[in-house]
């Protein structure tokens, strides 16, 4: 049974508690496990593998060593919402005569949710492992995961291996992310045609869109390239999200002012607490905010913006995206800020180098 008191609008990581029940009916599991409702309740058959709880780095696994043919999930304590979830392995009927005694045993583990340390089990207790529902990002992010550890054995620092892993997921689509680039810029160079088009044809929209679409064909200008980058590296960026957050090889682990790649980079304390971001000092979105102003601003050479409108606009997000990213990442875990400024570094040399090719 699990009992928990938490409130989820002060602790970020109740969303990842969980719990996995591993049958012959396959692999059943929810998250938010912390309240729960009679509706709630489930009975299945079958054998019963391994039942397990989870949350941010650590799992308890219990696995039945004899022969089981269910389980129960019942919501107890309280009226509407429970506290508390009783999961019940149901086992085949037993015959112990009078005067002896039987016993039934069974394998639990506690500790952290280490895909290599539950795999040394060999009793399918990596299972209890998911970055996310959805498999395609599952398996991205456990190629990450597994690209992260590599690393590590070799340069025997956390901080390092991060710092390689962005190097290698973001020059392996470097020649995507230039080509959208130069896509974008290109269409840029276009706009003034762009606009005169659109007031020409601006009662016939058929004639616009046909006319617009010439222009990119006589170019040799794809409207998607720009896109195609961004949407290949979702689902990198997202796994390594989920990554960073929920390794918890991290904890516990520094690197150069950082003691704790699972925490905020603390380097200092203010005397007094401060809006927004308490009373600590954390260097490293502050560096991310800096290098980020820094690519929008050569960004902003190489993509001409001639509308007014736009271009107030463009100066707008120069300010309020930096900060609304630092604002984000402020009191997020060290290692994820890592991640992110390396790549927005490797993003400002782009664009750097971009600004100074010549106008295609």
């Amino acid at each position: 049974s699990s009992r928990l008191d938490i409130d989820p609008k002060k602790d970020r990581d109740s969303s990842l508690l969980e719990y996995v029940v591993n049958s012959s009916e396959g692999i059943a599991r929810k998250n938010k496990a912390f309240k729960f409702k009679d509706k709630e309740y489930d009975s299945k058959e079958g054998s019963v593998n391994w039942v397990g709880y989870r949350d941010r780095y650590f799992c308890a696994i219990v696995k039945p060593q004899f022969d089981t043919q269910g389980y129960v999930i019942t919501p107890v304590g309280g009226e509407k919402e429970k506290s508390i979830l009783d999961i019940a392995i149901t086992g085949t009927s037993l015959e112990i005569p009078a005067g002896t005694q039987k016993s039934l045993s069974g394998v639990v583990y506690f500790g952290p949710e280490d895909i290599n340390t539950l795999k040394d089990y060999d009793m399918q207790f990596e299972d209890i492992k998911k970055f996310y529902k959805n498999g395609l990002l599952d398996g991205v992010a456990k190629i990450i995961y597994h690209m992260l550890h590599f690393s590590q054995k070799f340069v025997k620092n956390w901080g390092v291996a991060i710092i390689l892993i962005s190097f290698v997921v973001y020059f392996s689509v470097y020649p995507l992310t230039a080509k959208g680039m130069k896509s974008m810029r290109r269409m840029q160079e276009l706009q003034p045609k762009i606009v005169e088009l659109r007031e020409k044809h601006k009662s016939n929209p058929q004639k616009l869109n046909k006319e617009t679409m010439e222009l990119y064909k006589k170019h040799k200008i794809n409207p998607l390239g720009g896109c195609l980058p961004l949407l290949i590296q979702m689902p990198i960026f997202i796994g390594m999200y989920q990554v960073l957050w929920r390794d918890v090889s991290f904890k516990g682990a520094n690197f150069l002012w950082i003691d704790d790649l699972s925490q905020p980079d603390q380097l200092f304390n203010f005397p007094t607490q401060l809006p927004f971001v308490g009373n600590q000092f954390n260097l490293l979105p502050i560096l991310m905010i800096g290098i980020m102003v820094l690519q929008q601003k050569f960004s902003s050479r190489n993509i001409k913006v001639t509308d007014p409108q736009q271009l107030a606009q463009q100066k707008m997000m120069m300010t309020i995206m930096p900060v609304f990213l630092g604002f984000i990442f402020y009191k997020m875990a060290s290692g994820l800020t890592l991640y992110f400024t390396m790549f927005y570094i490797f993003s400002t040399f782009t664009q750097w180098k971009m600004s100074k090719q010549k106008t295609v």
